[in-house]
């Protein structure tokens, strides 16, 4: 599958960087946006994007308009649903794709929330419906999870997940429209029992973050956890799930360590205070310092 023109829809940090990411890769894309929200900043954030990746933004193939209704229909094969996370808003954009995409065009959401069989609910046409989620920042994390309903045309996914290979993704098919998809679904599990070690004070969270960097988080680089477990072999993971799992949190709802940051306005860098506290400097080196470890990751993975 080759794409001829991709849609965008939505200006915020993910469609930006996805477009981006797309153009510069030699794909046409046309990005839309809604005039007075994030579209107005958004050749700027797009240079950022740019010049994270190291290249010069292609603004031969990447178009920004306004409205769904000035988009050139006739030649569009993907489109990739990038809206705020409201199921009514993301619903009634799906309704006005299907109104104006071509009948064989692949329509796709990014939603990290809401499954695509949710979203799509009713609609005509389901085979070409899919999840397509990305992770931030789009344009360096290569991972892309395509997300199928029961209802998806599996061919279509199989084609999908070649065509996004060859644009410098890495796609993985989740079978199955589950809440949290794959990825997050194990990083949730992960971060559950983050927060019970915080709340009962087993270690700080400078510790935990120590821990999971150097310890089983660089070994993630080499392997993944089930090949992982091949190497260190499964007997010996049978037994160390048993003796640990009885005492692992089974907590249903977020717990107060995270609650009271939440509820108290202090989420993090976007706030000034979490956990630490963000002064604009320590803002800019921090996140200087993340987009370069980033990028050495991306490229020792990308040995093999």
């Amino acid at each position: 599958m080759k794409f001829t023109h991709i849609v965008i829809v939505g200006t915020g940090t993910m469609g930006t960087d996805l477009s981006v990411k797309l153009s510069v890769g030699g794909e046409r894309v046309t990005v839309v946006g809604r005039s007075g929200g994030s579209i107005d900043s958004f050749w700027t954030r797009a240079g950022h994007t740019a010049s994270d990746m190291g290249v010069d933004l292609n603004t031969d193939l990447l178009q920004l308009v306004t409205n769904m209704t000035d988009v050139e229909w006739q030649d569009v094969d993907l489109v990739i649903e990038n809206v705020r996370e409201d199921l009514d808003i993301k619903r009634s954009v799906f309704r006005e794709l299907c109104s104006l995409a071509p009948a064989d065009a692949v329509i796709t959401s990014n939603s990290s929330t809401f499954g695509i069989s949710k979203i799509t609910e009713g609609l005509e046409n389901p085979r070409r419906f899919l999840g397509l989620h990305f992770f931030m920042p789009a344009h360096l994390v290569p991972l892309v999870e395509i997300v199928m309903s029961t209802e998806t045309d599996p061919k279509l996914s199989q084609d999908l997940k070649g065509s996004l290979n060859q644009l410098g993704f890495v796609p993985v098919i989740v079978k199955k429209d589950v809440p949290g998809f794959l990825a997050n679904r194990i990083q949730a599990a992960m971060m559950r029992e983050v927060w019970h070690v915080l709340e009962n004070d087993i270690a700080s969270p400078e510790d935990v973050d120590t821990a999971v960097t150097f310890g089983f988080g660089c070994r993630l680089l080499a392997a993944g956890p089930v090949l992982q477990k091949e190497i260190s072999g499964l007997d010996v993971t049978y037994l160390a799930n048993k003796n640990v799992f009885p005492d692992l949190s089974v907590e249903t709802t977020p717990p107060p360590v995270l609650e009271e940051k939440v509820l108290g306005g202090n989420i993090g860098m976007k706030s000034g205070n979490g956990f630490w506290h963000w002064d604009e400097n320590k803002k800019s080196e921090v996140r200087r310092q993340y987009i370069s470890k980033l990028k050495a990751s991306v490229k020792v993975l990308s040995e093999d």
